[in-house]
């Protein structure tokens, strides 16, 4: 109050021609705004004193809470009206020290305060104060007060001989840093106006360094990242727009070949899984078409392990997890009926399949051939957010993931099926899988076994297969209706069509009983018998 009415008396001092209830308006909202703002950082300098050890993630929690009440309209409406009102400053000064006091006195009576400013700032409604910032904006400029504009962000302009092919490891290293330059990456993954202030950062940098020459692999038709090994550039292009068509088609045909992107930067998304820099009109060249030298630089801040592909992740018949160690498999699904946007139905449908070991451990298998071909290794590494501890209390299983305390998820497991393997024999039946996605989209596949061991179904993408003993991966195009013969083994649909060997995850529910199971789990999926 004390703040607000010393301000009113500046404010009306003002030889502008305002209404007396729109300068005490603006004095008023001064007041909590600027007491907002003080309040937080006094809040974060007094604990820093006591404990300076979280003094990194204080300075994340302000960070993001100036970010989400718009600290960059506040310093530029607060520089507006300390041109207009020259002793704003020192009303200001003594407003600080003020306050600093009752601060230190707050935080000597409940030390606690300073365990979790996040969660203090988020409670304290007075201390949101973004949407008086914007309205206070407006209402100086209609008081005659001229309050600075955000600044104009001029690209560089760069000539094509001087422009160097920059790796797209190397730009992700030099976006932390810029990032960091704001907050820590961990406080942005805990914290959403972290993040934005740290993504927000990042676009103003890259806006001015203007024309980005970028390489690495093409992974979509508009999608770049660079691969290196077992590792992959933390963050990835993705191309919201080409120059022409032409390097459009250019894109789609280098799928999976080193390329050149150049573009201009649009935005940038800060993932935990990898972030992701929007280009504009997109141009596509190989490196020799671009005749121009890579920057060589320290790099490896910006590379993150790669996930793996199918064809990584087999390691061959009965090379992975043995059906020994196995405590038990659990299916959970949900199946539900929804509408999109454009009042089509669909079926949102979510399956997982876990595996809990005898030691302790578990894992969530998601590729298409079973767990015992699993590449273990190479997944643990690469594929760690699958891996998990188990639990049991009272019939309710719970997966703990790995990694730092602050990020460790659990799972509740409560409606789960548990799964068999088929038991080897033949079958005489035909089993459906339909999906209806988004937009009204059908996927119908079947497998009709036939007693005499032979099988047709529809077969697609990733295959597990031999050629006499030595085994070899397949990625060929889609095949309608295949004839091939089959067995099964263990968690193992094997299907043999001519020379080739495929492995199919397969399982029943353990509850089946009768001569054919009414719900078989092919490939991760439910797959329904055709009882006409």
């Amino acid at each position: 109050m004390r703040l607000a009415l010393a301000i009113l008396a500046l404010v009306s001092a003002l030889s502008v021609p305002a209404r007396a209830d729109s300068a005490k308006e603006l004095a008023e909202g001064l007041g909590k705004v600027v007491g907002a703002f003080t309040a937080t950082e006094l809040y974060v300098e007094h604990c820093n004193r006591k404990d300076p050890a979280k003094a990194a993630s204080r300075r994340d929690v302000l960070a993001g809470w100036s970010h989400g009440n718009k600290r960059a309209s506040y310093d530029r409406l607060m520089q507006g009206l300390r041109a207009r009102i020259p002793d704003l400053a020192t009303q200001l000064g003594r407003e600080r020290q003020r306050m600093s006091d009752l601060v230190a006195q707050e935080i000597a009576t409940h030390p606690a305060r300073c365990d979790d400013l996040q969660a203090f700032f988020k409670e304290n409604k007075q201390l949101s104060v973004g949407t008086q910032v914007s309205r206070l904006t407006r209402l100086s400029a209609r008081l005659g007060i001229d309050i600075p504009a955000a600044p104009e962000i001029v690209p560089a302009e760069k000539s094509v001989e001087s422009t160097r092919i920059l790796r797209l490891a190397a730009l992700s290293a030099r976006l932390e840093t810029r990032m960091a330059e704001i907050g820590s990456k961990d406080g942005g993954r805990r914290m959403s106006d972290l993040s934005r202030a740290r993504e927000d950062h990042a676009e103003n940098w890259l806006a001015a360094d203007g024309m980005q020459v970028l390489f690495g692999r093409v992974t979509a038709n508009d999608e770049l990242r660079e691969w290196r090994g077992d590792q992959q550039s933390a963050f990835k292009v993705e191309c919201s727009s080409f120059i022409t068509d032409a390097h459009k088609q250019r894109m789609a045909e280098a799928m999976h070949q080193d390329r050149v992107v150049v573009g201009r930067p649009r935005s940038v998304l800060d993932a935990h899984t990898g972030g992701k820099l929007k280009l504009d009109k997109c141009s596509v060249f190989t490196v020799q078409e671009t005749g121009r030298p890579f920057v060589e630089e320290e790099d490896k801040a910006g590379l993150m392990p790669r996930p793996l592909e199918e064809s990584e992740a087999y390691a061959g018949p009965n090379k992975g997890i043995a059906v020994s160690q196995i405590d038990r498999v659990l299916y959970e699904a949900s199946f539900n009926n929804r509408m999109d946007g454009f009042g089509n139905g669909y079926v949102d449908r979510k399956e997982n399949i876990y595996v809990l070991l005898r030691d302790g451990t578990a894992y969530r298998h998601q590729w298409s051939f079973p767990f015992t071909d699993l590449a273990i290794t190479l997944s643990k590494a690469r594929e760690p957010e699958r891996w998990f501890t188990w639990g049991e209390r009272n019939g309710q299983v719970t997966l703990t993931s790995g990694g730092d305390k602050n990020e460790r998820r659990t799972i509740e497991i409560e409606k789960a099926q548990k799964l068999r393997p088929m038991r080897p024999r033949s079958l005489q039946a035909s089993y459906y899988y339909l999906q209806v996605g988004m937009g009204g989209r059908r996927q119908d596949r079947r497998y009709r076994f036939a007693a005499d061991g032979t099988l047709v179904y529809h077969r697609s993408g990733f295959v597990a297969g031999n050629v006499v003993t030595s085994y070899i991966i397949v990625n060929g195009p889609a095949v309608k209706d295949v004839t091939a013969r089959y067995r099964f083994e263990d968690y193992a649909l094997v299907v043999e069509r001519d020379g080739e060997i495929e492995r199919h995850f397969f399982a029943v529910p353990e509850s089946a009983d009768g001569a054919l199971p009414d719900t078989v789990l092919v490939r991760g999926q439910a797959y329904w018998l055709d009882k006409k």
